[in-house]
């Protein structure tokens, strides 16, 4: 039996969740229109341990997502994954940002880009196939009428919005183009998580830090 925390605070949703064996059991979450993860975050913690009745010892790797997305609050929920780590003296595991947005997203045909927003109009991206196959790698892209030309040649394409950014949705909308919102959550790690735990794909603790990009 493996139970996993999980932990996602690239955004303004502070996201935690427990599972087991892959499945979710508990999830905690709120997003704020500030960042408030260090105030939250290990009340949330001690919210989903209570409520799914089980200890901190009883839990066998702790998971959290390494971005990209905003400094401070991926620092927080690093510190905090690592520091469980090492006092229960159990194994790190990590995954980015845009695979957690992507990975319940079901699609038929055509490619998933997810987008995180990092400053102006610049945004956090990357190209996923529907068999969720990362093509490209994570990188910061300007959004702009170059990026979308860029992207033209693509049969159908499924934007997914991680957090909330000005943008011009005529922009997006087309007939091969369709936009989604989804911030990332912990609940979404769960099987992630446990198919790296099955294959000890575990982080270095002592010089593990996040994906600023």
């Amino acid at each position: 039996m493996s139970l996993i925390l999980n932990l996602e605070t690239s955004t303004k949703n502070c996201s935690v969740s427990i599972a087991k064996n892959g499945i979710c059991l508990t999830s905690i979450e709120e997003c704020s229109k500030e960042y408030f993860h260090s105030e939250k975050l290990h009340t949330f913690i001690q919210y989903a341990t209570s409520i799914s009745g089980i200890h901190l010892k009883d839990l066998k790797s702790v998971c959290v997502s390494k971005g990209p997305g905003s400094y401070t609050s991926l620092r927080i929920g690093a510190s905090a994954a690592r520091g469980l780590c090492c006092a229960l003296n159990i194994p790190l595991l990590s995954v980015d940002t845009l695979t957690i947005m992507s990975y319940k997203i079901n699609i038929k045909k055509g490619f998933l880009i997810p987008m995180i927003h990092a400053k102006s109009d610049f945004f956090y991206t990357s190209l996923f196939n529907e068999s969720k196959k990362r093509l490209n790698p994570i990188r910061i892209k300007r959004l702009d009428d170059d990026f979308l030309k860029s992207i033209s040649e693509y049969k159908k394409v499924h934007f997914i919005i991680g957090n909330i950014f000005s943008l011009k949705k005529n922009k997006f909308i087309t007939g091969k183009r369709e936009l989604l919102y989804k911030m990332p959550s912990a609940m979404d790690m769960s099987i992630i998580s446990y198919k790296k735990f099955c294959k000890k794909k575990f982080d270095d603790i002592e010089k593990f830090i996040p994906f600023y990009l």
